[in-house]
């Protein structure tokens, strides 16, 4: 069993998904007969993480406890930090007497079947503070264009993968030093990752051509429900 904990953050509004969030949080929507986050924790077992620490809000705590408790029903050992919201950062942060070693953070509104097991084994090999995984395979949402000094469009495509600047898959592994730089109100990938590469920590890149889906907007929640029941409906 892979001794690294998973920090799952699961605590936001989830906004973007209202009214359904009014009622359930949105790790927990169901899809294919069971909650988005059982989906989460067979891909972690599957790469021996057992071990998971829930980041969740007040409001919804109670809920997460309800469906989890410590773990059993679903082969894991779940310890929760329930704190208000005041960002990913600083929910890392509140955890940090449970993250004593090196630990995943893990988007909870994410699912991916990227090679995990190996993503650690190249932070340990590099000897890394922070190790992102990396898509090279996401296309973005708009078209883009270049144009020349006259203004003539030289280059157009519509939803490109740009190949050299990989997305980031809300999959990261930290060393417990990262929590130094987690503060109040921050954002992990907007303001903690550039800050710990100002800094000059080592922070490495997992290349992977494994896509990643989230469960952020209806657009993609109904795209993750088509992908997992078609999954469903071909065993």
């Amino acid at each position: 069993m892979n001794e690294l904990k998973a920090a799952i953050l699961a605590g936001g509004a989830g906004t973007r998904l209202s009214p359904i969030t009014q009622y359930i949080p949105k790790c927990l929507i169901p899809i294919g007969g069971k909650p988005f986050l059982d989906y989460v924790f067979t891909f972690l077992r599957r790469h021996g993480i057992r071990d998971i620490v829930m980041l969740v809000s007040p409001e919804d705590a109670e809920i997460y406890r309800n469906e989890y408790r410590s773990g059993e029903a679903v082969h894991m050992n779940v310890e929760y930090s329930i704190h208000p919201r005041k960002g990913t950062a600083q929910a890392v942060y509140d955890a940090r007497k449970l993250l004593d070693s090196s630990f995943v953070v893990y988007y909870g509104d994410v699912l991916t079947d990227l090679n995990l097991t190996d993503m650690i084994r190249f932070h340990k090999n590099k000897k890394a503070h922070c190790t992102l995984a990396l898509s090279r395979s996401v296309p973005i949402d708009y078209g883009v264009g270049k144009i020349n000094r006259t203004g003539r469009v030289v280059y157009f495509e519509e939803k490109p993968v740009l190949k050299e600047y990989p997305v980031s898959m809300g999959i990261h592994i930290f060393e417990p030093i990262v929590l130094d730089y987690c503060r109040s109100r921050q954002d992990i990938a907007r303001e903690v990752i550039p800050q710990l590469i100002k800094k000059h920590l080592r922070v490495f890149g997992y290349s992977t051509n494994k896509r990643h889906h989230d469960i952020g907007s209806f657009k993609h929640l109904n795209e993750i429900k088509m992908m997992i029941e078609k999954k469903v409906n071909t065993i």
